[in-house]
């Protein structure tokens, strides 16, 4: 028999990752997925998943305003690229909590996991919920994660902000940039700038700089600007004639 899953994530990128890999797992059928809270209600309620692939923070709420809405409650996997105490709590009820990028090991696991906790009861399912969401971030909250995942290779890197010294996009792709070279982050750029607008400033659309890395400004012609990043090799990245104007409120020269 077939375990039907339903996917939601803000992001497109995550949710067609999620879905090459879900498709690849043996009885397994995808049944939609959605990107916002109202739209996973509906999925959910119309579809009756047995499995729900859930991003913990959504558009309009949060993973828990999907379950506290939906009439039918699936089992669920969340998946999230913050590291809170939720893993532990999840591990002891045989549930799962995948950190983004997730690997394909552990999603296989985490399937798998769901289909043996076939039986567990709906409101066990709110009551952990509850307890990730006392230990997450409301959606009006920018937090900034403890560590960022990333892809090297094979490996799987998570990443403390405080290490990156720039983040770069290349059309739909993101890398980080630390001293060990570039690593593949599957997340927008403008979500990193949101969730790192505290020590990370956006000095071009493809840009995303740790401001504590900048070494040098160079002006340019045209009002523009170059900034000479704190890497060994003093990379000078473009810094757009707009964007230096906001700089200057944060590091006026």
């Amino acid at each position: 028999m077939k375990l039907r899953v339903a996917i939601v994530d803000d992001e497109k990128p995550a949710r067609d990752r999620m879905r090459r890999l879900v498709a690849d797992l043996p009885d397994v059928e995808i049944v939609g997925e959605a990107g916002n809270v109202a739209e996973a209600v509906v999925l959910v309620d119309s579809t009756r998943p047995d499995l729900l692939l859930l991003d913990v923070q959504i558009p309009g709420g949060d993973g828990f305003d999907v379950l506290r809405q939906v009439t039918h409650t699936p089992q669920v996997v969340f998946t999230t690229a913050f590291d809170h105490y939720a893993v532990k709590a999840f591990e002891v009820k045989s549930l799962d909590y995948l950190l983004k990028p997730v690997p394909k090991e552990r999603l296989a696991d985490a399937v798998e996991r769901a289909r043996r906790s076939a039986g567990r009861e709906p409101g066990e399912v709110l009551r952990l919920l509850e307890e990730i969401r006392a230990g997450l971030p409301g959606p009006s909250e920018h937090a900034t994660p403890s560590r960022i995942p990333a892809k090297r290779g094979a490996k799987i890197l998570l990443l403390d902000p405080a290490e990156v010294i720039w983040f770069e996009s290349e059309g739909e792709l993101v890398h980080a940039r630390t001293a060990e070279g570039r690593a593949l982050v599957e997340r927008p750029l403008g979500d990193l700038e949101e969730q790192l607008s505290a020590s990370f400033f956006r000095i071009h659309r493809s840009y995303l700089v740790n401001v504590s890395k900048i070494g040098v400004i160079v002006p340019e012609e045209a009002g523009t600007y170059r900034v000479v990043m704190r890497d060994e090799a003093k990379t000078a990245l473009p810094l757009s004639r707009r964007q230096a104007q906001k700089l200057r409120e944060i590091i006026p020269w």
